[in-house]
Order: structure tokens, then C-alpha cells, then sequence
């Protein structure tokens, strides 16, 4: 080899030396910088001719696993969907309280009966009767307020979902950015860009939000897509998410994605629901809550206020006060006066003085359709809601007035006289189930914002009372987020009540099925083929007449319904303004003095017994269909907070050592040690030292050709 064949091999040793030291240099520099992968330089043989040539730069590339890259931002995405999760539930478990500390619901209804038992004593006594109204309107004002927290909490979470969503708009466009940038930089030869390290970092951040995988494409560039294929970033394209917080009644429209053209900006394609594409990351998690838990609880709340509401109010409405109120002034029935009466059994109306003692008594006798007054001759009446009370009103004469308008009865006594409404023991009245003061709501102690009769008693031959034009929306949600159904029914003039139900059915083309059962309740019922979808109302502008509530709110149609039982849950205003009100006795219209007496206990004694007397509670959320107490369905609500959020900790748990797993192994092979980058620098600084020394060689060895004479 010629001297400046050395020289030049030398001189190659140089360049590829000082290459590699920058390379261990940058190592050495980014050993404690974040998302960094430690570079490596691959070196070749120079060859001229057949000869060796020197020495020359192959390659210089960043040290990843793809596996372990792959396992670390699908471990990212689990660990951040219970992160999620966990961080949601500290919210839920702080508004709950635990059994037993005293703000709980157990504990406020324990404090109910334990008031009852000590006014038994004295019920005649007004620090009994506020002693009760004040544990009534404890436990009201906590289910009420719990049903406003868990919702609120619902839209927090809601509210993160479009922060999540935009967030992650953001990362999806960097990460193409990035590609673009990265493939110039590859067709340039540069396969080491800090780029790469960039987009990796975006990654791991978009894994937090929503599950992905990656496939490295041989531009450079990388394919981003769910974990199930939907594509997020492509050859030219993007995604772009768009979702807007604030659902209306409790329901939430899904994430929609959309592919954009990146050259022109223009959105092509079908949109679709991202949810049921959603394996995991914060999206999922908070979805999950919002859509599962957090709904779930919602209408296992619901479901216990209402059975609250139906077991107290039928006692209460069953019993009277001393002295009987004044006047007793219904719910919003949603009824009409034209609607069918369809009461069954018997029932008297009586009114006394302000001593208990009778003036009149009204008997009621609907399976004849007939009324007497003070065991007189027995008159007719129509029979529609209209046609009994105006009977009622006539019957009463100067002792009273029945009056029905806007869906409430109200019936008042003249004077300082007192109104008692009671059932007949032995074949009592009953629309839908119910005696005639409970179904009117005659004498509630608790109310809110939805009525907690369900079974209205109405026939499909009853006029809908609906205005025409008035419109009710619809939806079919799936378990996954998946809306398969969306329709709008629009009513008709002169629609009956079965003429709905049947439109219903239409406009939901079998997806879901409507069924007017014989006590006038509602029973909706998804097919086979969407067997765990959800029927959902997202609005609906229908009202009964005047009467203020829609089609829906009466019969409870849709998922979200159940929920509103523990909306606005109170004591009623009657009772709340007067404790004397409460009913703790119980009319004897054998007696010979007064019907009602002052120290009567027998009301507040049948109120006593509901904390062990067995309700039915239909499923809700969770819990399913049973026959229990209102003490263990409250347990059971709690009981079910508690075990989601002990699988959601465990879960968290695991998913973070597999993080932490995955986290490691990456470090290990794509993290700098500096152990290995200074015994690198060593070999390439000895490397180099020697192509220093030999070109010094052939520098002696050009002089002493020089000096040849």
C-alpha cells in the first residue's frame, strides 16, 4: 500500500473515531433526559479496487425494541384507564361516606327509625313530631343532595372527556408533523433524528389518552391506529376527534372521528363513534365512569328513594294526623279529567271537626260507581277522573270542595275542619295498584322531581293528551358506547295512549319494544339482537295537557329515568312546614266518639315497621330485581361503590407493575449507561489516537523521503 493509501485509511479512522465520540458524547449528554434512546454507530470497510480502503460510517441508529415498545404504551394506556378510574372514585367515596359515620344513608335512615321509636312514646308530644320531621329531612336532603353530587361528578367527568378528546387532536397532528419532518430527514440519510425521540414522546402521551399501536413504515414514518385498527395517523392522513361536553338528561352522545385529508385539510370519509374503539388510556376510563359506574350509581340511588318514597307514602297515606289537615292537596298525576276513573274497591272520604270527631262521612264504592253520604241512598257518578270528583264536590256540600285540575286532587274541609281519606280493609280502592290517597298523592311525605308511581292506571284507549307536533327522541345505546338507534317520533292530533305505544314501536323498527301493561305502566325491552342496550330519552317536549309532565316522565321510559327518583327529593311542603302534620294516627270510623285520636300511635307504628318489612325493588345499575328492606338495599348500594372501587384498585395496581415491567426492560435496552459509553469513548479515543499516531508515521516517513539525495 502506497503512503497515501496509509494516509488515507488514517484519515478514515479519524472521521469514523470522531463520529462515534460524538455519538457516545450525545449519549453521555441525554443519560438523564426523558423519552431518549441511546444511539449506536455501525462501521464498514472502505474498499478501492478489491483493496481495503480505510474505514467509513455504516450506520448510526437509536436502540429500541419494537416489542417493548409496543408492550409499554399498551401498559400505558391500561394503567392511565384505571388512573382514571381510581381518581374518580376518591370523589364518589367522599360523597357516600361510609356505613356507620353518620352521614351515610344507612345511618340516616337507621336515625329515621330510631326517631319513630322514641316519638312512640309521646306521639302527641311537638318535639317528637319535629324530632321525626327533622330525621325525614335528613334523610331526604341526603339522597337529594348525593343525587346532585354523583351528577355533577358525571358532568366533571363528561367535561374531561372533551378536554382529553382535544388533547389528544393535538397530539394525533404532531405525530404526523413529526412523521413528515422524519421522512425528509431519512431520505437524507440522517436514520438517528431527534425527531424520532419527539414522536415517541408523543406516543407515550396519546397511549395515556386512548390505547394504540404503532408500525414503523421503511420511509421512517409510523402508522398510528386503535388498538383495533381504527386509523389515527396514515400515509397523508389524520384523525380528528370532536365531541362536545354537557349531555342533555343523562345522555351522552359518543366521540366522533373523522379522517382529514393532510395536503388540503378537508375532512373525507364517514364519521364514526369512537367509543367502542376505545381499549384503553384516560378516554376509556372516564367513559367507563361517566357511561357505567357513575350511572349506575345514579339509578341504584334513584331506585332506593323511590322505594323510600312508596313504602313511607303508602302508610303515610293510609293514616292521619291529629288533628286531620285542612286540606289535602295531590301530586301531578299526568292525568286528565276526561281519563278513565278505573279505580276498583272501596274507600270513604270523611270530614271532623278539630277534635277528631266526625261531621260527614262520604262512602265511595267504585266497583258500583256509586257514593253515599252518611250511609244515605247511594247516587251515580261518571266514571272518568272529571265525573268522580265533580260527585265528590257535590257530596261534600257545605262541609267541603273536591277539586281537580292539572293532574293534582286537592280536598279541603270548610273552617277549622279536617279532611280523612281511607281505603276499605277489606276490599280496598285500587288504580294500578295502588289505594286511592297514595295514587294522588293525597298525604306523600316524600316527593321529587319524578313520580315514583309508574303504574298510572291509564288504558290504550285513553286520549295521549299530547299536543300534536310535539316531539320525543330516542336512542339505542350499547354497552361499548355504540349508538345503532336514533329516531325522532313526532305526534299526531288525536292520538290515543295505545296509538303512542304502537308509534313507539314503529319508530324503533324492533330494535327495542313498547308493551301498555294492564295496570297502565310501561314495559320497554331491547330484541336478542341488542340484548344489553340501553334505551335512552335525550329529549322530549310532549305534556299532558296542562298538566306540566311528559310522556316519558309518566310511564319512566328510558334508562335515565331511574335516576330522577332521587332528584329534588324532599319532604312535602304540607308536612315540612308542620310536623303536627304527620300522620302518627289512624282513622276508626267504628268508633263512637272521635275517629281520630289525639295519642294515637297506630300511623306512627306502621311507619316504625318499614325498616324491616321486605319492598321489591326492580334492577337497577348493578343490583338486580330483589326483595329486601330498605336498611339492606342501602347497605347493598354501598356495597357495590365498595367492590367496584376495590377491583378498580387492584386492577391499577396490576396495570402499573406491568408499566413499571415495561418501563424497565426499555430502559435497559434502549437507556444509556454510562458504564458502556465510557468504555466506548476509551476504545474510540484509543481508535483515534492511533489514526493520529499513524498519520504521524507517514508524515516521518514523506521527510525522510524528502531528504533522499
Amino acid at each position: 500500500m502506497s503512503l497515501n493509501g496509509i494516509m488515507s485509511s488514517a484519515l478514515s479512522a479519524l472521521q469514523t473515531n470522531t463520529a462515534a465520540l460524538r455519538v457516545v458524547s450525545n449519549n453521555v449528554s441525554n443519560v438523564n433526559t426523558p423519552d431518549y434512546a441511546r444511539r449506536v454507530i455501525d462501521f464498514k470497510t472502505l474498499s478501492a479496487g478489491g483493496q481495503l480502503a480505510g474505514v467509513d460510517v455504516s450506520d448510526i441508529q437509536r436502540v429500541v425494541d419494537q416489542y417493548l415498545n409496543q408492550e409499554s404504551l399498551a401498559a400505558g394506556a391500561s394503567s392511565a384507564n384505571y388512573d382514571a378510574q381510581t381518581t374518580v372514585f376518591g370523589q364518589i367515596n367522599a360523597l357516600l361516606g361510609a356505613p356507620g359515620d353518620g352521614t351515610a344513608l344507612t345511618s340516616k335512615l337507621s336515625n329515621v327509625f330510631s326517631a319513630l321509636g322514641q316519638a312512640a312514646l309521646s306521639p302527641a308530644s311537638s318535639s317528637s313530631q319535629l324530632s321525626v320531621l327533622n330525621a325525614f329531612q335528613s334523610l331526604a336532603s341526603s339522597i337529594s343532595s348525593l343525587s346532585n353530587s354523583l351528577s355533577n361528578v358525571r358532568q366533571q367527568t363528561d367535561g374531561q372527556v372533551a378536554t382529553s378528546a382535544a388533547s389528544a387532536n393535538t397530539l394525533i397532528k404532531q405525530i404526523y408533523d413529526l412523521n413528515q419532518q422524519i421522512k425528509t430527514a431519512t431520505a437524507s440519510g440522517i436514520t438517528d433524528s431527534a425527531l424520532q425521540d419527539q414522536r415517541d414522546a408523543a406516543l407515550q402521551s396519546l397511549s395515556q389518552l386512548m390505547g394504540v399501536r404503532t408500525a414503523t413504515q421503511p420511509d421512517g414514518s409510523a402508522s398510528v391506529m386503535t388498538q383495533d385498527g381504527i386509523n389515527l395517523v396514515g400515509n397523508g392522513t389524520y384523525a380528528e376527534l370532536s365531541y362536545t361536553a354537557g349531555g342533555s338528561n343523562g345522555v351522552y352522545q359518543p366521540i366522533m372521528i373523522q379522517n382529514v385529508n393532510a395536503e388540503s385539510g378537508q375532512a373525507f370519509g364517514t364519521a364514526q363513534a369512537l367509543d367502542p374503539h376505545l381499549s384503553g388510556g384516560k378516554l376509556a376510563g372516564l367513559i367507563a365512569m361517566r357511561d357505567g359506574t357513575l350511572a349506575d350509581l345514579q339509578d341504584e340511588l334513584g331506585s332506593f328513594a323511590q322505594g323510600v318514597a312508596l313504602s313511607f307514602n303508602a302508610q303515610h297515606n293510609a293514616n292521619s294526623a291529629y288533628p286531620p289537615p285542612t286540606t289535602l292537596a295531590g301530586r301531578d298525576t299526568g292525568l286528565l279529567s276526561a281519563d278513565a276513573l278505573n279505580f276498583t274497591g272501596k274507600m270513604t272520604v270523611a270530614v271532623t271537626d278539630s277534635s277528631g270527631n266526625l261531621v260527614s262521612k262520604i262512602a265511595v264504592d267504585f266497583g258500583a260507581g256509586t257514593l253515599s253520604v252518611n250511609g244515605g241512598a247511594a247516587t251515580s257518578f261518571t266514571a272518568t277522573v272529571g265525573g268522580f270528583v265533580s260527585a265528590l264536590n257535590t257530596a261534600l256540600g257545605s262541609n267541603g270542595t273536591a277539586s281537580f285540575s292539572n293532574g293534582q286532587l286537592a280536598i279541603s274541609a270548610t273552617a277549622s275542619n279536617g279532611v280523612v281519606v281511607q281505603d276499605d280493609a277489606g276490599t280496598p280502592a285500587n288504580r294500578g295498584g295502588y289505594g286511592f290517597s297514595q295514587f294522588f298523592g293525597l298525604n306523600d311525605l316524600f316527593q321529587s322531581s319524578t313520580p315514583s308511581i309508574l303504574s298510572t292506571g291509564l288504558s290504550a284507549g285513553d286520549a295521549s293528551g299530547l299536543a300534536a307536533g310535539s316531539e320525543i327522541d330516542l336512542s339505542l345505546k350499547g354497552p361499548g358506547g355504540d349508538v345503532v338507534k336514533q329516531t325522532t317520533l313526532t305526534i299526531t292530533a288525536g292520538m290515543s295512549i295505545g296509538d303512542v305505544v304502537s308509534a313507539l314501536n314503529t319508530a324503533m323498527s324492533g330494535a327495542e319494544t313498547f308493551t301498555l301493561n294492564a295496570d297502565g305502566s310501561i314495559a320497554t325491552a331491547p330484541s336478542a339482537t341488542y340484548s344489553g342496550y340501553q334505551l335512552q330519552v335525550s329529549d322530549d317536549t310532549t305534556q299532558r295537557g296542562a298538566t306540566g309532565t311528559s310522556f316519558t316522565k309518566l310511564f319512566g321510559i328510558g334508562s335515565n329515568q331511574v335516576a330522577q327518583q332521587g332528584v329534588g327529593f324532599s319532604v312535602a311542603p304540607a308536612i315540612s312546614g308542620d310536623p303536627s302534620k304527620l300522620a302518627f294516627a289512624r282513622a276508626d270510623f267504628s268508633s263512637s266518639g272521635a275517629i281520630v285520636g289525639s295519642n294515637d300511635s297506630s300511623g306512627l307504628l306502621a311507619l316504625q315497621k318499614l325498616e324491616t318489612a321486605q319492598q321489591t325493588f326492580a334492577a337497577a345499575g348493578a343490583m338486580g330485581r330483589q326483595v329486601t328492606s330498605l336498611g339492606n338495599y342501602a347497605g347493598g348500594l354501598y356495597q357495590d361503590a365498595a367492590t367496584r372501587a376495590a377491583d378498580v384498585a387492584s386492577s391499577k395496581t396490576a396495570q402499573n407493575d406491568r408499566l413499571t415491567e415495561a418501563q424497565s426492560r426499555q430502559s435497559s435496552t434502549s437507556g444509556v449507561s454510562l458504564d458502556e459509553e465510557l468504555s466506548h469513548m476509551v476504545i474510540y479515543q484509543q481508535a483515534y489516537s492511533a489514526g493520529a499516531r499513524m498519520l504521524t508515521v507517514v508524515d516521518q516517513l514523506y521527510q525522510a523521503l524528502l531528504q533522499i539525495q
